[in-house]
């Protein structure tokens, strides 16, 4: 063998063993972004948009209900050792026939503002942590929409990633404000989450959105199974995808069976 052909099959063996690498490290960088779109204590800017559908709601089962859910998440870094995370859900909604005699409304619902302050560290066991007030704004278009009331709460979440699995909790508990503290409505809502990405950075959730009135002493609580592909779309990484919610308890003004949802995540790494 001539020296100009050793030297071109050892050229193919590096250009082959460096595009490896490369390859590897997108794949990795992909997972990691996956991984971060669904992290609620995430220090990347994601802008969450989930859609869900349902039927059978209210004392009739026969309303049915379209919400738009935008939820950006803005984290600020303070200093060297805090976070400050933003975290604002607002709903854009339509539903039809929710209550006897009700109609149809469409509009702004009301808009629920989180801040979470937040260590860069982990704690020894692994767990990030998040912890601040939560604001519930009257800012319904309709009276069918909202509450009528703003209210005030506290909310902490924690978070621990191990590998491919991320999984934690988010609880807050929220008192109307107006007239006599908690009198209109206190709600304590639970969100455990279960969330797994593969190494093609599909990430795959378990959680439960559920609320407790403690008004009523009812229980709204939903299961939900998600799925949802990373992509690059230019240079806007994103996620897609979607799945079902089954509502194991339902209060008056809840779903019953099961829901439709789809989602789109985007991310705005640094």
């Amino acid at each position: 063998m001539n020296l100009y052909r050793k030297q071109s099959i050892v050229l193919v063996l590096q250009a082959t063993f460096f595009s490896s690498i490369a390859g590897d490290s997108i794949a990795e960088d992909a997972k990691n972004l996956a991984q971060s779109a669904v992290n609620p204590l995430t220090t990347t800017m994601t802008v969450p948009i989930q859609f869900e559908y349902n039927e059978n709601i209210g004392p009739t089962d026969d309303g049915t209900r379209s919400t738009v859910f935008l939820q950006p998440l803005l984290p600020f870094k303070m200093n060297e050792d805090w976070y400050l995370i933003s975290r604002t859900i607002i709903p854009l909604i339509e539903q039809k026939d929710i209550f006897p005699g009700a109609g149809k409304q469409s509009g702004l619902g009301d808009i629920t503002q989180s801040f979470f302050f937040s260590p860069q560290k982990p704690t020894k066991s692994g767990w990030s942590q998040g912890a601040g007030p939560v604001l519930q704004i009257d800012s319904a278009t309709d009276d069918y929409l909202g509450f009528e009331e703003n209210g005030l709460g506290l909310s902490y979440i924690g978070v621990n990633l191990d590998g491919p699995k991320l999984y934690g909790f988010l609880v807050n508990h929220i008192y109307s404000v107006e007239g006599s503290v908690g009198n209109t409505y206190s709600n304590t809502f639970l969100q455990p989450f279960f969330d797994y990405t593969t190494d093609d950075a599909l990430t795959i959730e378990l959680t439960s959105e559920s609320n407790y009135n403690w008004k009523d002493d009812k229980w709204s609580i939903p299961l939900t199974l998600t799925a949802s592909q990373f992509f690059m779309v230019g240079k806007q990484p994103l996620l897609i995808g979607g799945g079902f919610k089954y509502w194991l308890e339902s209060a008056a003004a809840d779903p019953e069976g099961w829901s439709l949802n789809l989602n789109l995540y985007l991310l705005f790494p640094k």
